[in-house]
């Protein structure tokens, strides 16, 4: 097991129950693949350093998990496909 952490960016337009149920989401889709959660942080509405998809804010949130280094391609291929996370990064933890 490694720790990593993962900074995503939800759409700005999403409801409030919509925004909740897509951090429910990421946070299953890591457990599913054999990841352990550990800190999680909101950093709310922020301005993006430029425009993605035509928006220019977006929802912050950072969380720290820890989790087999074979499963994190898994869990990466699902993110690309969410059309509701603007973006992603996921780092290991030193």
């Amino acid at each position: 097991m490694r720790d990593y952490e993962i900074v995503y960016v939800i759409r700005p337009d999403l409801s409030d129950e919509a925004r909740t149920a897509k951090m429910e989401r990421v946070h299953s889709l890591i457990s599913e693949n054999g990841g352990e959660i550990g800190k999680v942080e909101d950093w709310g509405k922020r301005v993006l350093a430029y425009e993605i998809r035509h928006f220019t804010e977006g929802f912050y949130r950072l969380t720290e998990f820890r989790m087999p280094p074979e499963s994190v391609v898994a869990v990466e291929g699902r993110l690309n496909l969410d059309e509701e996370l603007l973006r992603y990064q996921i780092i290991v933890r030193e």
